[in-house]
């Protein structure tokens, strides 16, 4: 082993890899549990400051047991995952949601309330409960790094880890790069739990542009089971600038999308809801208006919120308001324009590391996974990132205090520096964003991530393994930065290429797998995780029964026409794709 390398070594009892909302409530649980335990957090950009937690859009979709209906929201959560999800944990996730809350609060996170005192909860996609973070998401993430610095949590900024460190059974550590020393880091730990979020594939949500799925690719190379790739969510987002974030606010203050002809089309495909529709119907009902040659464009439009409606978006995502000003569709407190619009694409959500109730990882041990970085459905976003940080993060600190001394392999480590550090040894070959531009193309049209077919997938996987084969083993960096684009293109691809396995797997529409080949939704046959896992440098990917009968709610075993086709095909519209 180098000596440089050696000279890079931190030992800890504990590693957080990622430093948003779910890595931080971690962290801060597992210091505030055993005090004397070193816990350290990396993160490739800087803790606190980047991301979905940071620009997260003024909400915390939290549960308050004071105020709550238990069995309202269980069952909500239950039916919103279509059962393909673990109720036990979303009991406990609702259990600890109070404690977690309150928690934030003590750590100096702050809320909106109204006059008398009350927590602030407008309207949102599909439900009432969330809460406005007061000045949104930076605030937030300021005073929770601000408080575990002060108990004494270790933070190691710029430095992208980029694989793990352990065998078969067990991991012990990780290793990443300087994203601007350029230098080779290894990390010794006890346990280590991975809140890296999920993968956007740098698509146009701003904010989000981090998330490349590095914590799916490490977990995947060192051996772990992973599941939920196969049915995706997909947000919408501003078309021709980053505006945003903030679209369940927009939607829940009562925001209308327009259609090419200035037709508010949503509550012909949602009439319940309309724009407050799960993300399962609100990008695929965009995308049948571009079947039926009604789009694009697509428009938000606001120029109708009162200036009470303006203050609270000021007061939830200011950033995002500074720059509807600045560009003109904000002028004093109206929107004086619409807003282009489109669907996200493809976003593996949640989907990640398979975890037992501690959020262990089901067969790696001493691995931990966190918020959109596990398979949990049901319980994500803010929220869900930061209970399961509270409840592993107690567990982790009694696991780290019972091990003791853990040995890395320095051979192993040798290797991982190597190849996470090709791109710069090279002297020439294809820069990063060629990569990522090849694998959006692949992956991201609305009739690969979306609106789904057998042959249309199976090209895209035949796309995706060209770029793994021919694109990725050339990649080129020139100065450090690019070289952690480098291995997060890397990332990407693997992530694609669980995306397209996955969907393919599933062979039915259920959730954000809406197939036109398989539009039933099938609780007879299919009321299964599909899960995968690297076999010796092969995806194998396969399928395990969801244990309904041992949960409260069980749906009927039956097959049916899944609810998005059947309004489609009532509305008389298309459900074929020109190919």
């Amino acid at each position: 082993m180098e000596e440089q390398t050696r000279d890079n070594v931190v030992d800890t009892d504990i590693l957080v890899i990622g430093g948003g909302i779910g890595g931080h409530t971690f962290a801060i649980t597992a210091k505030e549990k055993a005090p004397n335990l070193n816990v350290t957090l990396v993160e490739k950009a800087q803790a606190g400051k980047t991301g979905p937690s940071a620009l997260v859009g003024g909400r915390y979709e939290g549960f308050l047991p004071e105020s709550d209906d238990f069995d309202h929201y269980f069952k909500f959560r239950v039916e919103d995952a279509d059962y393909l999800c673990d109720q036990e944990k979303i009991e406990d996730n609702l259990n600890w949601a109070g404690v977690t809350f309150r928690n934030l609060e003590r750590w100096g996170v702050k809320f909106v309330k109204n006059a008398d005192g009350d927590y602030k909860r407008p309207l949102s996609r599909g439900q009432a409960n969330g809460m406005l973070l007061e000045d949104g998401g930076v605030p937030m993430m300021n005073a929770l790094n601000d408080y575990a610095r002060r108990i004494g949590v270790k933070f190691i900024d710029r430095v992208a880890v980029t694989d793990l460190l352990g065998n078969e059974e067990a991991v012990v550590g990780a290793v990443g790069i300087g994203v601007r020393s350029g230098g080779f880091h290894v990390f010794r730990s006890k346990v280590t739990v991975i809140a890296t979020g999920m993968t956007r594939f740098k698509t146009i949500q701003p904010g989000h542009r981090n998330d490349t799925g590095d914590g799916y690719a490490m977990a995947y190379r060192a051996g772990a089971e992973l599941g939920g790739f196969d049915s995706t969510q997909h947000n919408t987002y501003g078309a021709r600038m980053e505006f945003g974030p903030g679209n369940n606010l927009y939607v829940g203050l009562g925001g209308h999308f327009l259609n090419a002809r200035g037709e508010r089309f949503m509550p012909k495909y949602h009439p319940e809801l309309a724009e407050r529709a799960p993300f399962v119907w609100l990008s695929p009902s965009m995308c049948v208006e571009r079947m039926e040659h009604r789009a694009p464009p697509i428009y938000l439009d606001m120029r109708h919120f009162t200036p009470e409606k303006i203050e609270t978006l000021w007061k939830a995502i200011p950033y995002a308001m500074t720059k509807y000003e600045r560009v003109g569709v904000l002028k004093g407190n109206r929107f004086v324009e619409l807003i282009e619009y489109s669907p996200e694409g493809p976003r593996p959500m949640p989907c990640g590391i398979v975890t037992d109730r501690n959020y262990e990882s089901r067969n790696l041990s001493g691995l931990f996974a966190i918020g959109d970085a596990t398979s949990q459905k049901g319980s994500s976003g803010l929220s869900g990132a930061a209970v399961s940080g509270v409840i592993s993060g107690a567990y982790a600190a009694e696991k780290a205090s019972q091990i003791g001394d853990v040995k890395i392999d320095w051979q192993q480590a040798e290797a991982l520096r190597e190849s996470s550090m090709a791109p710069i040894k090279r002297d020439d070959g294809i820069e990063p964003d060629h990569a990522i531009l090849a694998i959006q193309e692949a992956i991201h049209p609305y009739h690969v991530s979306i609106i789904r077919h057998e042959k249309r997938l199976k090209k895209a996987l035949e796309e995706v393994e060209r770029i793994k084969d021919t694109i990725i083993p050339k990649l080129y960096a020139y100065d450090s930065h690019y070289m952690m684009l480098a291995n997060e293109a890397r990332s990407m691809a693997l992530g694609a290429e669980m995306l397209v396995r996955s969907a393919l797997e599933r062979k039915e529409s259920r959730l954000g797998c809406l197939r036109e080949d398989y539009q039933d939704l099938d609780n007879i046959n299919w009321l299964r995780y599909v899960l995968l896992k690297n076999d010796n440098g092969k995806m194998k990917v396969w399928s395990e029964e969801v244990p309904v009968e041992k949960y409260k709610l069980q749906p009927k075993r039956e097959k049916y026409l899944h609810p998005f086709w059947k309004r489609v095909k009532e509305l008389g519209y298309t459900t074929a794709v020109e190919d």
